[in-house]
């Protein structure tokens, strides 16, 4: 149901080192009395808005544990359905798909940062692919497929996007491979 192709041992470390970054930010940020007044801040680990707040310190660590030796399936297993709001803030009801949303786009956004820093440090191309299916296929998600990347500079860009909540889900981040539900993400080559 889904690909990762660079998923090896190099990949999950850096993803895990990833993860770290982000966490490490958030608590200085906690730490300085700051993460209430600027939750977005770069390098804060994004916390799904779905997620009710008594699961999040446990969501962090069955994040972590997929990164180490699990996958998108393994995630959504971990993911139970108590983790979740019933409704949003403005009282939509949250989809019952929820844990496949959070699942895919939280492993896959650190799978896409894990792929980036290699092809930087690997002086390597990087080419959107579909890592999950998609039923209803978007225009935009058709146009970016098999587009690849090789300047630094342009990987360097998107790595920092990537690593930037606010950057990235602004309405122009400049991603169009990393939209909500697109299913594509980045493979090394």
């Amino acid at each position: 149901m889904y690909y990762f192709p660079n998923l090896d041992n190099t990949t999950r470390l850096i993803m895990i080192a990833e993860l770290e970054r982000d966490l490490n930010k958030a608590n200085e940020a906690n730490k300085l009395n700051r993460l209430t007044t600027l939750p977005n801040e770069k390098g804060l680990f994004y916390i799904p808005k779905s997620i009710k707040p008594d699961f999040v310190c446990a969501y962090k660590r069955i994040l972590r544990n997929a990164f180490e030796r699990g996958d998108v399936e393994s995630l959504m297993r971990n993911l139970i359905s108590n983790f979740f709001k019933d409704k949003n803030k403005n009282g939509k009801k949250i989809p019952s798909n929820i844990r496949e949303m959070v699942a895919f786009s939280d492993f896959n956004r650190y799978y896409i940062r894990a792929i980036l820093v290699r092809a930087i440090e690997e002086n390597k191309p990087v080419t959107v692919y579909r890592a999950k299916q998609s039923v209803n296929e978007r225009q935009e998600s058709r146009a970016a497929l098999m587009k690849t990347y090789f300047d630094r500079i342009t990987l360097q860009c998107m790595l920092y996007v990537i690593r930037d909540y606010r950057l990235l889900f602004s309405a122009n981040s400049g991603i169009p491979f990393l939209k909500p539900n697109s299913g594509l993400s980045l493979k090394l080559g």
